[in-house]
């Protein structure tokens, strides 16, 4: 079993020494989210600190993983990467190059090296989009099941909704 808070310790280390610079209101110990199925990490600001949540299923994933998970979060809490624009992706580069991380917008449980959650049994909606053919399933009524067209795939493509 991971221990979170010291890896996050390590990995604050790491981005500090290759002056990335992270905010220094972090809360020291790391969140565990039971329910947490669809990310591996979240990044809490709250009353001006930050807070990191990991999911469970990173308990007993390789290290590397779970380092590369928190570097993730910690880059946003650098001014300006809230999301993941050009300068979240320039950081995440960074820590990729010194430590050898595949920090990216999201990563796959094959590529985390954790076993991959067993299919979504109840998907009630799916959307479909219209440039690259992807369908996006959904198992809850959202905005973007009831407006399609507000939205859009990665590709830019415009979605609809199929069922």
């Amino acid at each position: 079993m991971n221990d979170f808070n010291a890896l996050l310790q390590t990995v604050i280390a790491e981005a500090k020494a290759i002056r990335i610079p992270i905010s220094d209101l972090i809360q020291p110990d790391i969140l565990v989210n039971r329910r947490a199925k669809k990310r591996f990490g979240q990044c809490i600001l709250k009353n001006g600190v930050y807070t990191i949540e990991l999911s469970e299923r990173l308990c007993n994933a390789p290290e590397k993983s779970c380092k590369q998970t928190i570097a993730h979060e910690l880059i946003h809490t650098c001014k300006g990467c809230d999301n993941h624009g050009n300068l979240f992706m320039q950081y995440a580069d960074r820590m990729n190059r010194h430590y050898g991380y595949h920090i990216k917008r999201t990563n796959s449980c094959e590529e985390m090296g954790i076993p991959q959650e067993p299919a979504e049994k109840n998907v009630r909606y799916i959307l479909l989009c219209r440039k690259c053919g992807i369908q996006i399933r959904r198992e809850r009524y959202s905005a973007v099941v009831a407006y399609p067209s507000r939205y859009h795939c990665r590709c830019g493509g415009a979605l609809e909704r199929i069922k």
